[in-house]
């Protein structure tokens, strides 16, 4: 296998955003899998998936989103369907013909993966055969909305006036920030990460049924604080065709902190993905050989 490639390939934006995009694996693939990270991360969180992965003939694309890591912000408001619409012009930058593609999205990842489902449902089933969600949510992470307790509430406002201090005095945010915990030089800008964060808070995505046309499996960690398990189950029940897994004391960082079980789950997808094309979708057996019955409660399957 090649070595894991450092140096971006340069994707322009129709607003001026040049997306940075990792190209690792064969110039003539028989799958393209590519992998979204989330917020205010970089495409290298995905570094031990790459290394680990077993798939030599798969093209594997990792790219920074828009404002993060070697991506340039553009001039378009942050909104998922604007990450979607990245991700489309990935796939059509890295998979031309008819190749087919499997996304890997892990939290603010997903969520463009899940919007760009709802808005351009034509592409999945013969171009995208597969997804993971990693840590992913539908919507409803703002805690400041209406039917949560008061003191969720009260945290919820508290992060978004925090944002507002991160997109309109981000000095002063950045300060604030590193008297509570230094903050890592591969973080986007105070402003950029709190222009994202309200955006991730207004996502929100009801229609799902493109994704029951092809092999779908959602990954979550037991403990992760940041997106709860309750999400993963959520999108479980809306998509009962999909396979959840939920990794014991799985923290939400799980393509660094359990790249094992992240990687396990992507070579299901993968092979299920290549078989999506001539069989239609896999059985419901689950790879450790335990029946997966139906409904959510019935293919949850603990990963170590």
């Amino acid at each position: 296998m090649p070595e894991i490639p450092r140096t971006p390939v340069g994707l322009l934006r129709p607003d001026g955003a040049r997306l940075a995009l990792y190209l690792h694996g064969p110039r003539d693939p028989d799958l393209v899998l590519v992998l979204a990270h989330g917020w205010q991360a970089t495409s290298a969180i995905w570094d031990k998936t790459v290394e680990q992965l077993a798939r030599p003939t798969t093209l594997v694309v990792r790219y920074d989103q828009r404002g993060h890591g070697s991506s340039t912000t553009g001039t378009a408001r942050p909104t998922m369907s604007l990450l979607a619409d990245d991700l489309q012009a990935v796939i059509a930058a890295t998979a031309p013909g008819d190749v087919p593609v499997v996304l890997v999205g892990h939290s603010m990842g997903g969520a463009a993966v899940l919007t760009l489902a709802a808005a351009r449902p034509r592409l999945f089933g013969d171009k995208v055969t597969g997804a993971l969600l990693v840590a992913t949510s539908g919507g409803g992470l703002d805690l400041a909305a209406a039917g949560h307790p008061l003191p969720t509430r009260l945290v919820g406002l508290m992060r978004h006036a925090m944002a507002c201090v991160c997109v309109h005095a981000p000095g002063v945010a950045l300060r604030l920030h590193n008297l509570w915990q230094p903050r890592l030089s591969t973080q986007p800008p105070m402003d950029v990460a709190g222009r994202w964060f309200r955006a991730l808070m207004r996502h929100d995505v009801t229609e799902l049924d493109a994704l029951r046309r092809i092999p779908v499996h959602i990954l979550v960690g037991e403990d992760d604080p940041t997106v709860p398990p309750v999400h993963s189950h959520r999108l479980a029940e809306r998509l009962p065709t999909a396979r959840l897994h939920v990794v014991p004391r799985g923290c939400h960082r799980l393509p660094t902190r359990h790249s094992s079980s992240v990687v396990s789950v992507t070579e299901l997808t993968c092979e299920e993905a290549l078989q999506h094309g001539v069989g239609g979708l896999p059985s419901e057996a689950e790879p450790d050989g335990t029946a997966s019955g139906s409904g959510p409660t019935a293919v949850h399957t603990p990963l170590a």
